[in-house]
C-alpha cells in the first residue's frame, strides 16, 4: 500500500514504494523554481521527521544558514532528549515537519509568488489523498518564506496554514527552536 508523505510542501512518499509525486505549478519564478526543487529532494529522502545528517545535507542546498542551523540543533535536541527520557517519545521524531499535515501531501503545486528584493512568499497548494481510492481528504495552504541569498533564493522558513482541528500551526522554525532547547 503506498503512503505518500510530504511534509510540507508538495507530498513527500513515505512508503517503500516509488510512484511519481505531482509537484507543478513553478510559475517560471526563481523562487517557485527553488521551492519546487526542494520538494523534489525532499520526497527522494522518504523520511519522516526530523531528518538525520544525511538527508539534511541533501536538503541543505536548498535552504537558509539559519534554517540549516535550526535544523542541526534540533537534531541535537531530540538525540540529548532520547537519552534523557529514553522511555519518552520525543518531539518531531514522526510526521511531515515541512507541511501542516501529519501524514503530509500527496500532491502540491506553486500556487503564488511574492518577491521582493530579498524576501519572497511561495504558497503551496496542498491535497492530501487516500492511497488506496485517490480520493481527496485534505487540501489546504502552506507558504515557504525565502530569502536572497546573491544570485538564489533559499527556503529561510515554513509557515503552516492548514485550518483543521489537528493541524501543525505557527511556523518551522519556532517548532524547531522549541525541539532545540531540549538538549539545554
Amino acid at each position: 500500500m503506498k503512503i505518500l508523505a510530504f511534509s510540507l510542501l508538495l507530498a513527500v512518499l513515505c512508503a517503500c514504494t516509488d510512484t511519481d509525486q505531482n509537484i507543478s505549478g513553478a510559475d517560471g519564478s526563481a523562487a517557485g523554481k527553488r521551492v519546487a526543487a526542494f520538494l523534489q529532494a525532499y520526497q527522494a529522502q522518504h523520511f519522516r521527521g526530523l531528518p538525520d545528517t544525511s538527508q539534511a545535507r541533501a536538503l541543505a542546498p536548498h535552504m537558509s544558514p539559519r534554517l540549516n542551523g535550526l535544523l542541526e540543533d534540533a537534531l541535537r535536541g531530540q538525540q540529548k532528549y532520547k537519552v534523557r527520557f529514553p522511555s519518552d517519545k520525543p518531539p518531531m521524531v514522526d510526521g511531515d515537519i515541512f507541511s501542516s499535515l501529519f501524514e503530509g501531501a500527496t500532491r502540491g503545486e506553486v500556487e503564488a509568488v511574492t518577491e521582493s528584493a530579498d524576501a519572497a512568499t511561495v504558497r503551496i497548494k496542498y491535497i492530501y489523498a487516500d492511497p488506496a481510492t485517490g480520493k481527496t481528504i485534505q487540501s489546504w495552504n502552506d507558504r515557504f518564506l525565502l530569502i536572497r541569498s546573491g544570485k538564489n533564493w533559499l527556503i529561510d522558513d515554513v509557515e503552516y496554514q492548514g485550518n483543521w482541528d489537528f493541524a501543525v500551526r505557527g511556523k518551522l522554525s519556532a517548532a524547531l527552536i522549541e525541539t532545540a532547547s531540549l538538549g539545554q
